[in-house]
């Protein structure tokens, strides 16, 4: 069976006010390869970074160097059989309903995402998909890793691509690094969205196998 591991990471926020960014980007690297994935902040920091700044608890797309985030962004290109997915809403059409429960419209967008790139990538596998433990207000009873699980298990379902099994994990970025690496893609997706700025973007666009936007 063919097995994957997808990191899942966001940029911008799912704030509606004056301030909040136009767009959110969620993203899904997928790779097959993921301590190859794994190795590449260490590989950062050891040739990279000066003395002071590898005590950093997390690399980050927002506060890098451009340099340093195109040398992880062709790191991940190196990678045989590395994917890249996106879904990018701009949340000044979401509808009403949708802007009264953000944080259930974002579990939604994440179902959407990964079963439409587990589509594009065949069908059928083992996928362990890694998001990030970050609580965007849910209620302490509420699993966001089985919520988002029986999304994706209900859309492949009725496209009839089961058996998928799918392993959700949900993990603080600071012990993973997948998900550090994870946030240099997302931030080339949503910089060129949010800001015109495609040159990022550029060095991951041929890894992509799915870039939906909605509203």
């Amino acid at each position: 069976m063919h097995a994957c591991t997808v990191f899942v990471d966001e940029s911008g926020d799912l704030g509606l006010g004056e301030g909040s960014s136009k767009y959110i980007t969620i993203g899904a690297l997928i790779t097959s390869h993921p301590d190859a994935v794994g190795r590449i902040p260490l590989r950062i920091r050891k040739r990279r970074l000066k003395k002071r700044l590898q005590r950093k608890p997390e690399l980050k797309f927002h506060n890098s160097s451009p340099d340093i985030r195109r040398s992880v962004l062709e790191m991940v290109m190196a990678i045989e059989g590395t994917s890249v997915a996106s879904v990018t809403v701009n949340k000044q059409g979401l509808p009403e309903a949708l802007r009264r429960n953000p944080v259930r419209f974002y579990d939604r967008v994440c179902g959407e995402l990964l079963s439409e790139a587990i589509v594009a990538l065949g069908g059928r596998g083992a996928y362990r998909v890694v998001f990030d433990a970050r609580p965007h207000n849910r209620p302490p009873s509420y699993d966001f890793g089985k919520g988002v699980g029986d999304i994706i298990e209900q859309r492949l379902s009725g496209a009839g691509l089961l058996p998928v099994r799918i392993d959700v994990s949900v993990i603080d970025s600071h012990n993973s690094s997948g998900l550090q690496v994870a946030d240099f893609i997302v931030g080339a997706i949503q910089r060129k969205n949010e800001r015109g700025d495609a040159a990022y973007y550029s060095i991951i666009a041929p890894a992509m196998v799915l870039e939906k936007k909605l509203f």
